[in-house]
């Protein structure tokens, strides 16, 4: 008798001892997540699969953080060993949807997207994000069908308001539009897509003076968007807007000094782009977001030395820093100055070893750095 009991608590205590085990390594693994400790996070997750592999929830946790880090393919893998483990829960799905969107993927991601809905039908961004997957793919029926349904979720949810007014636009519904782009804005004044897509519209319904104008409301809330696709279609339309181009002119703010910079610059007015940027910053010298659009234009120009002082100012306040970290380092390169160059690239890299460009101007830099200064 006195074995048996030996035995079982030899048993339990291995039970327990494990469940120990798995515990810490999963707050080992947070707390490193926390601190953005990301590879330290993935090593944990790594140690305590290779103990559980059926532990659904650390493939979970593991593919989050892959995608994170950019390894799509080590998060598309994680999510579906956890679909393997238990093929009824929904977030794998939605997760792995997301992944796919970012590969490219838009069929497999809708299939993901149905199997997200099938287990959990209030998932409202789960139709959302599947009808914007067929709206690329200009399935224009289904994607509305999938916003409306996404409304019915959830009736405040003002991206989708937004991009049904996009939809009804392929349409030429221009009236019904602009009235969703105008419901989302009313549900959110800074969600400046809103604003894009209502300029947009209103430049193919020919009302290029308004469309102008609400691309200013755009510029207020967001001043990068004029790298978008939407704004990007207007180029046809470029004499149109140089000629109202005076409208801004009614006004000495500096946003809207800011907003004719970039005007201008998109039409390729460099030097009339310049002196509108330099008219803000002698309005408002912490506006930070105008030194690196003004860098831009100095290095279009090949004003090298201005466009490095101004790259340098934006640093601080930047969301962006490895893409102005990457710049310098071009300017550098192309001043042949190997050690400088580097010094920046080895930074952008360290911020983002995922993007392809930074790691090619890295290269062309060391195999020419014995023709550099």
């Amino acid at each position: 008798m006195k074995k048996i009991i030996l035995f079982y608590m030899f048993f339990w205590s291995i039970i327990v001892l494990s469940q120990t085990t798995k515990q810490q390594l999963k707050e080992n693994a947070q707390q490193k997540y926390y601190v953005e400790n990301f590879r330290g996070a993935i090593s944990d997750f790594d140690t305590l699969l290779k103990q559980f592999p059926n532990d659904s929830s650390a493939y979970n946790d593991r593919g989050l953080i892959k995608e994170l880090i950019h390894d799509y393919k080590g998060a598309l893998r994680d999510f579906s060993e956890e679909i393997k483990i238990d093929p009824t829960f929904a977030d794998s799905y939605f997760f792995r949807a997301m992944v796919r969107d970012k590969i490219g993927d838009k069929k497999g991601a809708v299939s993901d997207y149905k199997m997200t809905v099938k287990f959990e039908p209030k998932n409202s961004d789960a139709y959302y994000f599947m009808g914007i997957d067929q709206f690329k793919c200009k399935q224009y029926y289904q994607a509305l069908a999938n916003f409306k349904l996404a409304l019915t979720k959830r009736d405040d949810n003002y991206a989708v308001y937004a991009d049904m007014g996009l939809l009804y636009a392929q349409y030429k519904k221009y009236k019904k539009a602009l009235y969703y782009c105008d419901k989302a804005i009313r549900l959110d004044k800074t969600i400046s897509k809103a604003y894009l897509y209502k300029g947009w519209i209103l430049a193919q319904d020919k009302n290029y003076k308004q469309a102008l104008m609400t691309f200013y409301d755009v510029f207020k809330e967001d001043s990068s968007v004029e790298d978008n696709l939407y704004y990007g279609h207007l180029k046809k339309n470029y004499k149109s807007f140089k000629k109202v181009l005076f409208d801004f002119n009614k006004t000495n703010k500096d946003s809207a000094y800011f907003a004719k910079g970039i005007l201008n610059q998109y039409l390729k007015n460099y030097s009339q782009a310049l002196h509108y940027y330099d008219k803000t910053i002698q309005l408002n010298p912490n506006c930070r977001d105008v030194f690196e659009k003004k860098a831009q234009v100095e290095q279009i120009l090949g004003l090298n030395n201005n466009a490095l002082a101004d790259y340098t100012k934006s640093l601080e306040s930047s969301s962006r820093k490895d893409k102005i970290l990457y710049e310098i380092a071009l300017i550098y390169y192309k001043k042949q100055d190997c050690k400088n160059a580097l010094i920046f690239i080895n930074k952008a890299v360290q911020m983002n070893e995922f993007d392809t460009k930074y790691a090619s101007l890295k290269s062309k830099i060391q195999k020419n750095k014995s023709t550099i200064k």
